[in-house]
């Protein structure tokens, strides 16, 4: 009977260090990585964009924005990114400018609540040396 009994809280104590381990384990506060991207194009011209950001417990952090122009273009090409609340209307909460060649990386530091749904317009106004520049929007998928 006193194994019986020592067994048993030998096993209790097991249990209730285990669950205060799991208790005292702090919660993870951020994940990878992770990427927006999408294209647009006008004609023979086209750009695709991608925006790096990661989410935390609390919030969608944005920190890198990116682009790849196609086609036969000068290198005074306009590339704009709205970061926009999902919202009737839509908030933009944050725009930037970047004008320069085919391709383009820049760090940014944007934040959004997590609890708000947010996405990417952009735009491209691409050089091409004609009278009238040619350009396109899009949107990316929602976080």
């Amino acid at each position: 009977m006193k194994i019986l009994r020592n067994v048993a809280v030998v096993a209790a104590m097991g249990l209730a260090t285990s669950i205060t381990a799991s208790i005292t384990a702090a919660p993870a506060m951020a994940s990878a990585d992770s990427y927006l991207t999408a294209r647009c194009a006008d004609g023979g011209f086209g750009i695709e964009i991608r925006v790096r950001y990661l989410t935390t417990g609390t919030q969608h952090v944005f920190n890198q924005v990116s682009w790849r122009i196609s086609g036969d273009v000068g290198g005074r090409n306009t590339v704009r990114f709205y970061f926009t609340q999902d919202a009737r209307p839509d908030v933009v909460f944050k725009a930037v400018r970047y004008q320069g060649g085919r391709t383009g990386s820049r760090n940014i530091s944007v934040t959004r609540p997590k609890a708000h749904q947010v996405f990417v317009k952009f735009g491209a106004l691409f050089d091409t040396g004609a009278s009238s520049d040619p350009g396109c929007t899009a949107q990316t998928r929602g976080i």
